[in-house]
Order: C-alpha cells, then structure tokens, then sequence
C-alpha cells in the first residue's frame, strides 16, 4: 500500500497548499451553488412562503453535518496524525471506526427527526403560511441523514490520503446531480420544495454511492478488511473528541438559525425570513474559500505535527491565512457593490430589496476576517487540540452572538439583527489571534 503519495514533510508548502485547497474549495463551491439554487428555484417559482419553509428546514443540513464532522473529521485527523508516524494499522482502523460512528449517529438521527417532526419545526421557528412547505421538506431531508454523513466521511478520507481531486469529485457529483434535479423537478415538474427535498437527497445518495466505491474499491491509502471495523472504545472517544469542535460549529450554526429565524419573524415576518435565507446561501458561499483551504490543510497539518515538524505546521497556517483572506476579500467586494443584484436572483421584491439591500451590506462588512478565524479553528482541530477550537466556535457562535441578535433590534430595530453578526466577528478574530499566538509558543518550546 501506497502510504506517501504526498510528500508532506519536504514538499513545498504553497504549491502544496493550493493542490490540497483549490479541489476542495471547488467542491464546496459547487455545495453552495446548489444551496443557493434550491433556493433560487423555489424563491421564484413558488414564492416568498415557499422559500421561507424551505429556508426554517436550514437547521436540519446542520444536524446532519454536526453528526457527520464529528465523525469524519475526528477520524481524518488521526488518520493525518498516524500517517505522521507511519502507524499503517491504526489509520485504517480510524477509517473503519469513524464509518460505524457515522452510520449509528445518522440513523438515529432520522428516526428522532422523523418521530417528532412538528417539535422541530415549531423549535425551527416555523410561521403559519410557511408551515405547509416546511414540513412536506423536512419528511423527505430528514430521510437522507445517513447519505449525507457518509458522502462527508468518504469525501473527507479521500482527501487526506492524498487524492484531493477525487475527494473533490465525491462532493461534486452528487451536487451538480443535485442541481441538475432540482431544475427537473421544480422546473419541469413542478414539484416545489418537494422536488426541492427529491433532488437534495438524490445528491447525497449519489455522492455517497461514489465515494463508497473509491474507498472500498482500493482508491486510496484505506486498507478494507473486517477487523477495522470493530469499535474500539479509546480510539471512538479520541475520534469524538478530536471532531466535537465541528460538531459545535455545526450545533451553533443551526441553533443561531433558529435564533435569526425567530427574531427576523418577530421584526419582519416572512419577508425578512426570506432575506435570511439569501444571506445565509450567500454567506456559505462568500466563506466558501476559508472553508476550502482549511479543509485542504488538513493532512498537511497533521502529518507534519505528527512527526514532530512544527515549524512546517505554523509556516503552513500563515501562508494558508494570507491566500483565505486575500480570496474572501474579492468575493467580500462583490457582495458590497451588487447586493440589490443578488437579492434580485432569489426572486427578490421591493419589499425585500427595503431590508436585504442593507441587511446583506451590514452583515458581510468585516466578512474578510473569517479567512482567518475559519483557518485558527481547523488549526487546533488539526493538530488534536479541540479545546482552543471549541472555545472559538462557542463564543463565535453563541457567546458572543446570540446577545447582540436580542440586545440590538431593540435599538436598531431590524438592522439591529444584522449588525450582530460583524460585531461577534469582530471580537473572534482577537480571541483567535491570541489562541494561535499561544499555541505558537508551546510549540516552539518543545523544540
């Protein structure tokens, strides 16, 4: 088996950088192309309702993920960490450990969704006029939990053996089926958000389905064989607890959802629901490079803290940063200068164009820090030091948030809640700054 088809710990750091990053951020790219056109789709076929049920389902692809990450992300960082070291057997069993994870987690998670759907949507902050759209999503989505958390795990181990442009096709297929769908059964067939749920789910059985056949197929540095996947107690609690950052990110992000969704419905109704929902898409896409390159990062981070390389490690970190910010900055502009535009192409309204023009204006306005906040969290989560990960996402996400998102309207009124997002921004980025400053120097001085 072919263990180091990457030269990790000699080869040039920024050539290598953009091998790993440019695929994934390609593939996330295409995800949140085919987010944003479920939504594009439904806001102008089916109207302002349609679209703000299916945007009160959001939380659920957050769940999913949550589940998903903790699993795949723990497991591809110890499989990182053990090819540091050359240990071959414990990186397939953190493979085989990391999938029944996934599989038992994803399962479980379909059945609560699917046994107490009218809790979830009303926790969703669901409105009586989008109630109709959400729940006919929701049943489907909620169906495809384990598709979803194996295309992840597959896409992720993938990556991390040193095939990042397949890792990229994992992802990739089953998005452009997705969109491809999604034109059929909204467009053609008229089906709505139904249609909608269909070809999302669709996705993730075919990017899965892929993916499967690359890993059990021999297609990467995965060695299959029955006893890796025997659960081992002490590696499922390190796998758990290397990923529990992403599972908190995930968490967060869903739950601040919730937190949008109730007050935009308090201050706006439907309308300013529906220009969350084009913030939202926009947003996955605007960070979509941060995403890209830290993911990419991933295996050059840890093989390189494996065997002990630190000065590696950092100098991949601040190269990394410097090429996120640099790419957030320009799609962060386009966002500034063309907002009525991309309101415009989710079936916008006046109505709309009155709250999002300055709502999307507000909100991305420091945008460009998240190149390097997105980078600090995967970079502790690398190198199997949850705790500084976890403490950014939390206070990010909820700490910090959450009080503005209520404090702020009060004040402001409707812009108030826009205003929240930068603010806590704001604040991370110091906060992670001085996190990977630290880390710096316990490095260093184990040297």
């Amino acid at each position: 088996m072919n263990t180091k088809s990457v030269d990790y710990l000699n080869g040039k750091l920024f050539p290598m950088i953009l091998r790993f990053s440019i695929p994934a951020a390609i593939s996330l790219l295409i995800t949140a192309i085919y987010n944003i056109v479920d939504r594009m789709f439904v806001g102008n076929v089916n109207g302002t309702s349609a679209l703000a049920g299916l945007s009160v389902c959001f939380p659920l692809s957050f769940m999913m993920m949550a589940f998903a990450l903790t699993c795949s992300a723990g497991g591809s960082t110890f499989f990182s960490l053990f090819s540091g070291k050359n240990e071959f057997e414990k990186m397939n069993q953190s493979f085989g450990n990391s999938m029944v994870l996934v599989c038992l987690s994803e399962i479980l998670l379909s059945v609560v969704l699917l046994l107490f759907p009218d809790s979830f949507l009303k926790i969703f902050g669901v409105t009586e006029t989008a109630y109709p759209y959400a729940i006919l999503y929701y049943r489907i989505v909620a169906l495809g939990c384990v598709f979803q958390g194996l295309s992840q795990l597959f896409c992720d181990f993938v990556r991390v053996s040193g095939k990042p442009f397949f890792g990229m096709c994992v992802t990739g297929i089953g998005a452009t089926a997705n969109i491809v769908l999604d034109a059929l059964f909204i467009i053609v067939f008229d089906w709505g958000v139904v249609g909608a749920a269909l070809a999302t789910v669709a996705g993730q059985v075919i990017s899965a389905f892929f993916g499967g056949c690359l890993v059990f197929g021999n297609k990467t540095q995965v060695h299959i064989s029955k006893k890796i996947f025997r659960l081992e107690k002490n590696l499922c609690f390190q796998i758990i607890t290397c990923g529990f950052a992403f599972f908190v990110a995930q968490m967060a992000m869903g739950f601040i959802s919730l937190v949008y969704n109730s007050q935009l419905g308090k201050y706006g109704g439907d309308i300013a629901i529906s220009v969350y929902a084009v913030i939202s898409s926009v947003m996955t896409f605007v960070i979509m490079p941060a995403s890209g390159i830290s993911q990419g990062i991933q295996p050059i981070l840890g093989n390189n803290y494996g065997s002990g390389s630190y000065k590696r490690v950092l100098s991949t970190f601040w190269q990394a940063t410097l090429f996120s910010v640099s790419i957030t900055c320009f799609i962060w502009l386009i966002v500034l200068i063309f907002p009525k535009q991309i309101l415009a192409a989710f079936g916008g309204t006046e109505e709309m164009f009155h709250i999002g023009i300055d709502g999307l204006r507000v909100n991305f306005c420091i945008t460009p820090a998240l190149g390097f906040v997105m980078l600090a969290t995967t970079f502790f989560q690398s190198i199997n030091r949850p705790v500084p990960s976890i403490i950014i996402t939390v206070l990010r996400q909820i700490v910090f948030l959450v009080p503005f998102i209520y404090l702020l309207p009060v004040i402001l009124d409707i812009n108030g809640i826009f205003f929240a997002q930068p603010i806590s921004d704001m604040l991370t980025t110091a906060l992670s700054f001085y996190l990977v400053w630290k880390e710096k120097n316990r490095m260093f001085s184990q040297l």
